[in-house]
């Protein structure tokens, strides 16, 4: 009896402490601009895209593919939109705002079922193994042409100042930069 008075008495204190402590909040700061898709795509081909759409954009499209389970579709544009993310990390020059993929890899993905995220991943590696028809319509496709917007505005560069007067790398050899893309993306030109 002794013992729960002493265990009820020090679970009283223990929660009162807990009680009295002050919540912290957390605060979620966002310029304009970050994460936007300004010419959101549909559940195409890579052959309907412009490059003049960026990675929100395609994503947009990837996301109405899923829930149509038109996994081929999705899978391309998958392709098409990291290609040119990965493309817009080697052009921006703020590093903590790379990181904006891989945030909207995360906002598209992970409402998903299992099932469509299984049977989207299936058609990834089919893809995959026999890209060159992958490769031919990314380098179709051609490198982006927007300003990465998106991807600027999510670092922390949007909120502290900019190292560079627009974002972006000084010097950036694009034709160098989509060749990478594709080469590290979509494995093209590795046979």
């Amino acid at each position: 009896m002794g013992k729960f008075i002493i265990f009820t008495t020090l679970s009283a204190l223990f929660l009162s402490a807990c009680s009295s402590t002050p919540t912290s909040s957390v605060s979620s700061y966002q310029t304009q601009g970050n994460l936007e898709s300004p010419k959101p795509s549909g559940c195409v081909e890579i052959s309907r895209l412009s490059n003049e759409q960026n990675p929100v954009d395609i994503f947009t499209g990837l996301n109405t593919c899923l829930s149509q389970n038109n996994y081929q579709n999705a899978a391309e544009l998958y392709f098409a939109g990291m290609a040119f993310g990965y493309f817009d990390t080697k052009r921006v020059s703020d590093k903590t705002a790379h990181q904006a993929i891989s945030v909207l890899r995360m906002n598209t993905f992970s409402f998903q079922p299992q099932e469509s995220m299984e049977k989207f991943q299936s058609e990834i590696t089919n893809i995959s193994s026999n890209n060159a028809e992958l490769c031919k319509k990314l380098s179709s496709l051609g490198a982006p042409a927007y300003k990465p917007t998106y991807m600027i505005q999510h670092g922390m560069g949007a909120f502290t100042g900019q190292s560079t007067r627009d974002g972006l790398v000084e010097s950036f050899d694009a034709d160098a930069a989509w060749e990478d893309s594709l080469a590290k993306i979509a494995k093209c030109g590795q046979s």
